[in-house]
């Protein structure tokens, strides 16, 4: 029989070493996983003892990070509510915690402006409300991977995401067992952000994953649901000189729709370098090449530097898993107008951490910042 909790027993564990989460109506004890999150135990411990469905959605977690909560599971959340009693945790707009120095609240990361439309053209996005969007267009660029364009409502309609932020796609699937929930992920669109009529998804379908096998098997004219945008990062053109990039596998679309924005502001002055590490498994895994290759022909501002670490036998590009020494020798020094984004598997991105840190990058404050000269996404 699966345990339950009520909010205030939840609002019990909410130390470094006790430490329980809501996320999704269910209860998980991530006591053990603290100094193991990728993003930095601060913003763990910011929302210990709470509901954290937000701050989890809105940071982008991928199918993988949901197999880690199969792993930290412990219950339900009650159906009996307790909405408040004495000691309850209470949203506030207090400081990101982790450092001497005071981020931006958490209420006004959740309320960051979004993009204007370009010429007056009206937005699709609604951050906390799902709207449905049809399939019009579906290509396989592997056995387990596609391209869906989906149509706005209106021709002239963007999306309306900031560039570096991403939407959450939610689906009411079957499980399992039999019973039926809403299951939501997040997705950063590969299409230019003021793209009119349309955006599109690059979906990589996981063999235990809900909502990735959901969009995969999708028809034409079957229709979504999404809201947003989500995140706290958001990139203005020159807000930095050079920006360095790291991403395995599917982690290249935050990564893609910054590259794509910068070089597209060219003509509008963005005079901003990037140097961008790709790693993979084998040369099959590399997404979208062609246009990373097509890209970087047309714009001597952009580098793409490939890592294999399964390569072919005529590989002439970098061999094993990126490390401090690569990091060094293909992205930019530390430096006040230096940006670094990273996106990929929790074990890699524990491991670019330290590197980074070793070579004198300045340690994150809380994950969501987007003051951190190491951004995760």
């Amino acid at each position: 029989m699966v345990q339950e909790f009520t909010r205030g027993q939840v609002a019990s564990h909410s130390s470094k070493d006790d430490l329980y989460l809501i996320i999704r109506n269910k209860v998980y004890n991530a006591s053990e996983f603290v100094d193991e999150h990728p993003g930095g135990e601060e913003v763990i411990l910011e929302n210990a003892g709470r509901d954290a469905t937000e701050a989890y959605e809105d940071a982008g977690h991928s199918e993988e990070a949901d197999d880690i909560l199969v792993d930290l599971f412990v219950g339900e959340l009650s159906a009996n509510p307790d909405a408040w009693h004495p000691g309850a945790v209470v949203e506030t707009s207090r400081p990101v915690t982790g450092s001497s120095k005071q981020g931006p609240t958490i209420s006004q990361l959740r309320k960051e402006a979004t993009d204007p439309a370009p010429n007056g053209l009206s937005s699709f996005l609604v951050r906390e409300s799902f709207q449905e969007t049809e399939l019009v267009e579906k290509t396989c660029i592997s056995h387990n991977v596609v391209i869906c364009r989906f149509k706005l409502p209106q021709s002239n309609q963007t999306l309306g995401l900031p560039t570096g932020q991403h939407l959450s796609v939610g689906a009411i699937l079957t499980q399992p067992d039999g019973n039926a929930k809403e299951v939501i992920r997040s997705y950063t669109p590969i299409s230019k952000s003021h793209e009119a009529g349309y955006f599109e998804l690059l979906v990589k379908s996981y063999p235990k994953g809900n909502i990735s096998k959901h969009i995969a098997s999708l028809e034409l004219g079957d229709k979504i649901r999404v809201r947003g945008p989500k995140g706290a990062f958001h990139y203005t053109p020159n807000m930095v000189r050079h920006i360095g990039m790291v991403a395995g596998g599917s982690g290249i679309t935050p990564m893609l729709q910054i590259i794509q924005a910068v070089l597209g502001g060219r003509s509008n002055g963005d005079t901003t370098e990037i140097d961008f590490i790709f790693a993979n498994a084998g040369l099959e895994d590399i997404l979208l090449m062609e246009r990373l290759d097509a890209l970087a022909e047309m714009d001597q501002g952009f580098r793409v530097h490939y890592v294999l670490e399964k390569p072919p036998s005529q590989w002439n590009g970098r061999v094993g898993y990126v490390t401090a020494d690569m990091i060094s020798e293909l992205l930019p020094k530390p430096a006040r107008d230096v940006k670094i984004l990273v996106c990929g598997p929790p074990p890699m991105v524990r491991s670019l951490k330290i590197s980074f840190e070793d070579l004198g990058f300045e340690k994150p404050l809380a994950a969501d910042n987007p003051g951190n000269q190491v951004f995760v996404f």
